[in-house]
């Protein structure tokens, strides 16, 4: 079977591997489509310890059909959002723990579906937070993420969304996916114009879902006095160890509430999220911008992370 293999940075390589073949606990999904996510991006740009990368990985968000399953818990046929499965999935056919996968309909586009998977780890985040209705938001980064936290802020009841992010196409998905107001730091100082949309007062709760030092330390500043400063970026963009250096005293002298959310649980957050999806409460499309073969996953790779201004690249699904 074909799996894609990053033997260098920014290199990718298509590979023949052995095929799996299902256990007692674990069955045999075929995978139908891949999501190209930010945690993907440091391995790509260089930031890993070594390479090869074994293949398949850095592949994580993805949906397959299953093809055997001897524990009964699925039957042959049945798609599913994966979760718990054995090995990266940029590749053809892996192994899956039946526990913790959720069966999807098939009368939704895959990669719209999919977005379970993404939207789940966000919702997790929200078990933290607590009501949210009328407060002052600002979610720093436009990537996938923030625009799922654009559109769970609007279903929870936010007052002002206001989504920063240096790229126009970004904050043009950012007001179809819920934004109230959208700023570009590229062209006016953010932290003026947070304090004009909120008069003076700054946010209640701002998200930083970038994943930098620097966005970071925005989010210190754009957050009032007593307020929630979420950090949800994977803080391994500038170095595999996430080593930062923070303005922290100005966050402790602000007595910032400081939350950090990595990893949902599958069979609650994935199912609300994909309740969400296909009851029509939230609508991903206007973020999904691109599904490619899997065999172009080098040049998928390169229009997420190096130029998605080119063609307003905001999520990339791979087609098997």
């Amino acid at each position: 079977m074909r799996a894609a293999q990053l033997v260098a940075p920014r290199k990718w390589e298509i590979v023949e591997v052995e095929k799996p073949e299902a256990t007692d606990d674990l069955m045999l999904v075929r995978l139908e489509r891949v999501g190209i996510c930010g945690t993907d991006k440091p391995a790509f740009c260089g930031i890993s310890p070594s390479y090869l990368l074994s293949p398949g990985s850095t592949g994580h968000e993805g949906l397959g059909i299953v093809e055997a399953c001897p524990s009964g818990a699925f039957r042959e046929g049945d798609r599913v959002l994966l979760w718990g499965f054995d090995r990266g999935l940029f590749q053809e056919y892996v192994l899956a723990d039946p526990r913790g996968c959720i069966k999807l309909p098939e009368n939704f586009e895959p990669e719209v579906v999919l977005m379970s998977q993404l939207l789940g780890t966000v919702i997790h985040c929200f078990h933290k937070l607590g009501n949210v209705i009328n407060q002052k938001t600002v979610v720093v980064g436009q990537g996938p993420v923030g625009q799922l936290f654009n559109a769970t802020l609007r279903n929870l009841g936010a007052k002002y969304i206001v989504g920063v992010d240096p790229l126009a196409h970004r904050l043009e998905a950012a007001q179809r996916m819920g934004a109230t107001h959208t700023v570009n730091p590229a062209e006016r100082d953010a932290v003026e114009a947070v304090s004009d949309i909120t008069g003076g007062q700054m946010a209640d709760l701002v998200v930083e879902a970038v994943g930098r030092q620097e966005t970071f330390n925005l989010c210190g500043r754009l957050t009032r006095r007593n307020g929630t400063l979420v950090y949800f970026g994977v803080p391994n963009k500038e170095n595999h160890e996430g080593i930062m250096t923070l303005r922290f005293k100005e966050m402790f002298s602000k007595e910032l509430r400081i939350v950090t959310s990595v990893g949902p649980n599958p069979e609650i957050d994935y199912t609300i999220a994909l309740d969400w999806i296909t009851q029509g409460r939230l609508d991903v499309r206007p973020m999904l911008t691109h599904v490619r073969p899997f065999g172009e996953i080098q040049e998928a790779f390169e229009l997420a992370f190096d130029h998605p201004e080119r063609e307003r690249a905001v999520k990339i699904v791979l087609k098997f």
